[in-house]
């Protein structure tokens, strides 16, 4: 597995990936908003801009977005916010991941979490927050696999759901 830029390469892929959630109702974490762009491009250029602070709405972070690359295929979505605001450290944390449907429980998002640490540190990242929601165990699980330490349990500011935060040292 390796951890790719987004590019016109994947275009297909990529919609195809955010077609798999929909179809799914489930929703692409760590794909940028993926769910709500029609049009490969503008999603594209909304990733290419995140990263850089002049180019944010006041209320986004800083944030780097990877695709996970398995011999060509498109496997997973992970994405790394640079820094956090009080509503992102209460719920969302650093990283958010998707893996997509068809391609779970082959040990894609124990590797691709691993990989994206790596990524962390490179940008100066001491430690991250991941969280997931309660009934995702295969995530809780995922995140403990890498070294995540269980902080609490909070209630979601966006819906009834309970997330779960776990630390991660770097």
């Amino acid at each position: 597995m390796e951890l790719v830029r987004p590019n016109q390469r994947f275009k297909e892929q990529i919609m195809d990936y955010r077609k798999a959630f929909l179809l799914s109702g489930e929703q692409p974490y760590g794909g940028s908003s993926l769910q709500n762009f029609d049009d490969f491009d503008e999603w594209l250029k909304k990733v290419e801009n995140q990263e850089k602070e002049d180019n944010l709405p006041q209320h986004r972070v800083p944030s780097t977005q990877f695709m996970s690359i398995v011999e060509g295929k498109l496997i997973g979505l992970i994405n790394i916010r640079h820094r956090l605001t009080p509503e992102l450290l209460k719920e969302n944390g650093h990283i958010g991941y998707s893996i997509h449907p068809d391609e779970r429980q082959k040990g894609y998002a124990t590797e691709q979490l691993s990989l994206c640490l790596e990524e962390a540190r490179k940008l100066g990242l001491e430690k991250v927050l991941v969280s997931c929601d309660k009934p995702n165990i295969a995530s809780a699980k995922t995140i403990q696999k890498v070294g995540g330490i269980f902080e609490n349990e909070v209630k979601s500011l966006y819906s009834d759901e309970i997330v779960q935060r776990y630390w991660i040292e770097l």
